[in-house]
C-alpha cells in the first residue's frame, strides 16, 4: 500500500497525475480513495460541472476522453471517472458492450492536459500485461493496485477505522471482530461505526461490546454452517440454526442461502481446475478469502451430492411453500442429510 499512501499525499499537495489506473479486489478502500481524491481536486461549489462519469459496458473511453480534454468549468481541476474498463484485462467484455479506440488512449497519454485526471477503474486482481496499452500506462499513468489487507494490515486498519469514529479498539478485540465477521472492509468498517454509537466517545471497545452488537449477517451464519459442518463441528451446525430460528429467521429465505452456498461450492470446484484462486474472486466476484473458504468446504464433497442436494432443496422448497412440511423441520432434515452425505464421502475416502 506504500504507492496508494505516496499517491494520496500527492495529492493533499495538489500534485495531481493526469491519468489514475485503479484496480484490485479491495473495492471499498477504491470507492474511499476516489472520494478522496474527488474531495481534494475540486472545488465544491462547481463539482457537478466538473465531474463525470463513463462505463465502459455502454460508452466508449473516446467519450472520457473528449471530457478529459474539455477545460474545466469556473474550477481549477476536472475529474473523469470511467468505470470497468475491462479492455485492460484479458477477459472478454460484455457482448453489448462498444468497441473502445485504445489507440485515442495512448494518444492521449503522449500530452494529457494539466486541468484533468481521469480515473480508470478495473474490475481485476491483474492487468494483462501483455497488451501495449497496459505497457504504456505503467510508464506514463499512476497504477494503484487495492489489494485485500491480512492479518496484521488488517487489524492496524480497524484499528484506525476506530480512532476515525473516536473510539479506542484494541489488537485482541480487532481479531475477535474479524474473526466473526470476516475481512470484509465495507461491513468491519459498518460494525465498528454501530458499536462506537454504543460506547460513546473515547470509550475502549471490549469483547462484550463486540459479542452483544456484532452480529454476522445470515448469509455469513450461512457460511458459517457449512464450515462447521465440513471441519466436523456437527454440534454448531445445529445450535446456529437453532439460535437462527429463535431470532425469527425465515427458513425460505434461509434455504435459498443455502443453495446458493452450496451452488457457489460447485462453481469453485469447476473453476478450480483451469483457474487460481485469485482469478476465481474475480469471475465469482467475491472476497479472495470467501473463495479460499469455499474452496477448502467444496473439496469435501462430489459434484454429485453437491447437485443432489440442489434437487432435494428445490423439492423441499415446494414442500415448504405449499404447507406441505414444516419449514424449521425441513432445514433440519436437509443439513441432516448433508452431514450424513460428507460423513460417507470421508469414509470412503478413509478407506481408499
Amino acid at each position: 500500500m506504500d504507492d496508494l499512501r505516496q499517491a494520496a499525499q500527492a495529492i493533499k499537495d495538489k500534485k495531481f497525475s493526469p491519468v489514475y489506473i485503479l484496480y484490485g479486489a479491495e473495492t471499498f478502500l477504491m470507492v474511499e480513495f476516489l472520494k478522496f481524491a474527488e474531495k481534494e481536486m475540486l472545488d465544491p461549489d462547481f463539482m457537478e460541472m466538473n465531474h463525470a462519469k463513463h462505463d465502459c459496458k455502454e460508452t466508449p473511453i473516446e467519450n472520457a476522453l473528449i471530457e478529459g480534454e474539455t477545460a474545466p468549468f469556473f474550477g481549477d481541476h476536472r475529474v473523469v471517472i470511467v468505470e470497468d474498463a475491462f479492455f485492460l484485462t484479458g477477459v472478454k467484455g460484455p457482448a453489448k458492450a462498444p468497441e473502445h479506440d485504445v489507440d485515442a488512449l495512448l494518444k492521449y497519454l503522449e500530452n494529457p492536459p494539466s486541468y484533468s485526471s481521469i480515473f480508470i477503474i478495473v474490475n481485476a486482481e491483474k492487468l494483462d500485461e501483455r497488451k501495449k496499452i497496459t505497457k504504456e500506462l505503467k510508464k506514463k499513468a499512476t497504477m494503484l493496485s487495492f489489494s485485500p489487507y491480512r492479518d496484521a494490515e488488517l487489524y492496524a486498519w480497524m484499528e484506525k477505522r476506530a480512532r476515525r469514529y473516536e473510539v479506542v479498539l484494541q489488537r485482541p478485540q480487532a481479531m475477535h471482530l474479524a474473526n466473526l465477521l470476516g475481512t470484509d472492509l465495507r461491513m468491519l468498517d459498518k460494525e465498528i461505526d454501530k458499536i462506537s454509537l454504543y460506547a460513546g466517545r473515547g470509550a475502549v471497545i471490549t469483547d462484550e461490546m463486540i459479542k452483544l452488537l456484532a452480529s454476522p449477517p445470515l448469509d455469513e451464519d450461512v457460511f458459517s454452517i457449512f464450515e462447521n459442518m465440513t471441519t466436523g463441528k456437527t454440534e454448531k451446525v445445529f445450535t446456529t440454526l437453532h439460535d437462527l430460528f429463535i431470532a425469527g429467521e425465515e427458513p425460505i429465505k434461509l434455504m435459498a442461502l443455502i443453495a446458493r452456498q452450496i451452488r457457489m461450492m460447485l462453481h469453485v470446484k469447476s473453476l478450480d481446475k483451469l483457474h487460481s484462486q485469485q482469478q476465481i474472486a474475480t469471475i465469482l466476484k467475491m472476497h479472495p478469502y470467501a473463495v479460499k473458504k469455499t474452496m477448502e468446504q467444496a473439496r469435501r464433497f462430489t459434484d454429485e451430492s453437491l447437485r443432489e442436494f440442489l434437487t432435494s432443496i428445490a423439492e423441499e422448497d415446494f414442500r415448504m411453500k405449499t404447507g406441505k412440511s414444516d419449514k424449521q423441520v425441513a432445514i433440519q432434515i436437509l443439513m441432516t442429510k448433508v452431514c450424513n452425505t460428507l460423513n460417507k464421502i470421508s469414509y470412503k475416502k478413509n478407506e481408499a
